[in-house]
């Protein structure tokens, strides 16, 4: 059996499409994790909170472009009805 080039080119997508999506979720979580633990923080500890923020909303952009990149990259004449 031939396998059609959409139905590869379609599960590869969703697989990298998986990936990044589960990847973006977990950031988001750690972050929210963040911002609660340091949300009643004392002023001693202020510095290091923003910049422990800062990082982490920079790894969650860096993780919503990529899933963004992959999304753009979704074959054009696959549907989930493919897989």
């Amino acid at each position: 059996m031939t396998r059609n080039p959409i139905d590869s080119r379609w599960r590869e997508w969703h697989t990298q499409h998986a990936a990044a999506l589960e990847a973006l979720q977990s950031i988001e979580r750690a972050y929210h994790r963040l911002v609660a633990n340091h949300a009643f923080a004392s002023t001693a500890d202020l510095p290091a909170s923003v910049e422990a923020r800062r990082q982490a909303l920079q790894a969650l952009e860096t993780a919503r472009v990529r899933l963004d990149e992959i999304r753009s990259k979704k074959p054009s004449n696959a549907t989930q009805t493919d897989l």
